[in-house]
């Protein structure tokens, strides 16, 4: 159901004074009040609009909040009247009967938008990082800082992550203002390791992406047993030695 006109019901205009709003009100209730037009049905109905229309225009702050309210509407609806219009003109279907239309079309299609680039860029401190396996040995964890700073003008949000189950650190969301820095912890658990020992924190955003990798250094994979067969000169001396005792 669309609201009532309070203006129109009372036969006002918006730059009526609140005195002739007052004066309309009480000539009204005098002309549809039902007391006085006991054989009109809708009479109730009447009065009752009347009193909803004085009931907003007649209060000060009521009537200013309708008169914005107004306004809006009467804004909107001429943007609509003005779509309509171009549509009415023929605007858009006599691009469709001109050659090679689809270029018309295209060239009023506004430019998308560039993406945003980083600049300059976000810097990660350090670049790299490496734990020593004798750090390992004289502690059950080693503990790393990685700074992340924004260079930019604009803020950086991303996700952050490690790729190894022994490297722990941040995990999900992060967000640096512009000109600051965000500081995060990473820890390298001894007996989760994995050789050869190579892991890394990412850091991933719109437009750019970051990697701190994290190695294990001083680590000398054992060396294995050579095999020995029975053509060589040990072995075979081994069996000729064994066999004078058969």
């Amino acid at each position: 159901m669309t609201e009532q006109d309070h203006y129109t019901v009372m036969d006002l205009t918006p730059a009526a004074s609140d005195a002739e709003i007052k004066r309309r009100y009480r000539a009204l209730m005098r002309e549809v009040h039902p007391d006085a037009n006991m054989r009109d049905p809708d009479a109730t109905r009447k009065a009752a609009r009347v009193n909803r229309a004085f009931e907003t225009l007649g209060n000060p702050e009521k009537r200013r909040a309708y008169d914005v309210t107004l306004r809006a509407r009467a804004a909107v609806a001429t943007g609509v009247r003005a779509r309509g219009q171009r549509a009415a003109d023929g605007t858009y279907g006599s691009w469709v009967v001109e050659p090679g239309w689809e270029d018309v079309v295209a060239a009023q299609v506004p430019p998308k938008r560039p993406a945003h680039v980083h600049y300059p860029p976000p810097t990660i401190q350090p670049e790299e990082i490496e734990v020593d396996v004798a750090d390992l040995r004289a502690g059950a964890r080693v503990r790393r800082t990685i700074t992340v700073t924004n260079t930019c003008d604009c803020t950086l949000r991303g996700d952050v992550s490690t790729s190894e189950p022994w490297l722990w650190g941040p995990i999900g969301t992060f967000e640096v203002p512009p000109g600051g820095s965000v500081t995060f912890d990473v820890e390298v658990v001894a007996r989760k390791v994995q050789f050869p020992g190579l892991s890394r924190a990412l850091f991933v955003t719109k437009g750019w992406a970051g990697v701190v990798p994290v190695k294990i250094t001083g680590y000398e994979p054992k060396r294995q047993r050579p095999s020995y067969t029975t053509d060589m000169p040990y072995v075979r001396q081994r069996r000729q030695k064994w066999a004078k005792y058969r």
